[in-house]
């Protein structure tokens, strides 16, 4: 019941957040213009960026600054990678929409933290879920160690540290499409590197990172579990390691609009689980470990420094024991 009630004011939030964006756009495309002699002319100065589908941010540069972005996600299944590579389409695939905000403070010029809420639904040919559900939540602490040197090579360095805490559910469901988390507390850890240089006189933005989620303890699941297990089922499971790494490319077509391309290497270990199901029988068992290769084109839009929106869509081209999908979304970024 408590999950209903946290739904329901977060959709409350979202919806007042959107209304803002809305506001704020009419009252920027009423803003007096600034005659071109008196704009800047450097293309690295004038760019704006919303930051592409699937990269992550690092540190924010100012002090005091806050970054808000809303995401509306739909994952669209086709299928289900084989452990050969095959794909295998499933008369019953899932699909889900999920929806969740990036929110980051910057508590100095080089130290920011982060957090990124998620409710989700899901459905496939016999049922759906119950409700939305919240996920795990994540909270981040980055610190940028480098920062870029203009007219040089050196990018931007950001390191990150925090934790997935076990807010979604994962044990004792009344129907499987309702596992929204794992139900352990996962270490976050990695490192972000971006930096712009100007290409044909435009704005050109790289980002690389590489980052893992190591799951701190083992959890007690019964009945129908996030981990397959039904009904009967007693025992436990323990997630391995997991993590993604990749790159991405902002391209400036002007101040306001950019093309954006991500390329992500997700990978997983296998997870433990053993206990006894409905029979009484004892079983143990490792999950395969699994991967994909995503890409992600997009387009960005920037009405102003501080409000921009992007669209895109995401989509696997390659993995084993994963599932193959297409994911479109939308997101809106707010800097204030």
């Amino acid at each position: 019941m408590k999950h209903a009630y946290f739904t329901k004011y977060y959709y409350l939030l979202n919806i007042c957040i959107f209304a803002w964006i809305f506001y704020q756009s009419l009252s920027h495309a009423n803003a007096q213009v600034i005659p071109p002699s008196q704009q800047t002319t450097n293309i690295l100065d004038e760019q704006r960026y919303t930051g592409s589908l699937l990269s992550p941010s690092g540190a924010m540069a100012k002090a005091g600054l806050w970054a808000i972005e809303p995401y509306a996600q739909m994952t669209i299944s086709r299928g289900a990678y084989q452990a050969n590579g095959n794909v295998k389409n499933n008369q019953h695939r899932t699909d889900n929409f999920i929806n969740f905000t990036l929110v980051k403070y910057a508590v100095t010029n080089h130290f920011s933290v982060q957090s990124t809420p998620q409710i989700r639904y899901a459905w496939n040919g016999h049922t759906t879920s119950s409700s939305l559900h919240f996920a795990d939540l994540p909270l981040e602490f980055q610190y940028r160690i480098l920062d870029q040197i203009r007219g040089t090579l050196q990018p931007n360095v950001t390191a990150i540290l925090g934790m997935t805490f076990p807010t979604g559910n994962y044990s004792n469901l009344g129907r499987a499409l309702d596992g929204a988390g794992n139900g352990t507390y996962a270490l976050r850890f990695g490192l972000q590197s971006q930096a712009a240089y100007k290409v044909f006189n435009r704005a050109f933005r790289v980002r690389v990172w590489g980052v893992g989620r190591q799951p701190l303890n083992s959890v007690n699941i019964k009945n129908i579990s996030n981990y397959g297990t039904s009904l009967g089922y007693r025992g436990n499971a323990r997630p391995g390691l997991f993590g993604n790494t990749g790159f991405s490319l902002e391209y400036g077509l002007n101040k306001k609009w950019l093309l954006s391309f991500d390329f992500v290497y997700d990978w997983a270990k296998g997870t433990r689980i053993r206990g006894t199901d409905k029979h009484a029988i004892y079983n143990r068992h490792i999950t395969g470990a699994s991967h994909d290769v995503q890409i992600a084109p997009a387009i960005e839009y920037n009405w102003s420094p501080t409000i921009g929106v992007i669209v895109g869509s995401a989509l696997t081209v390659n993995g084993h024991n994963t599932n193959d999908f297409i994911q479109p979304q939308f997101a809106i970024m707010m800097l204030f």
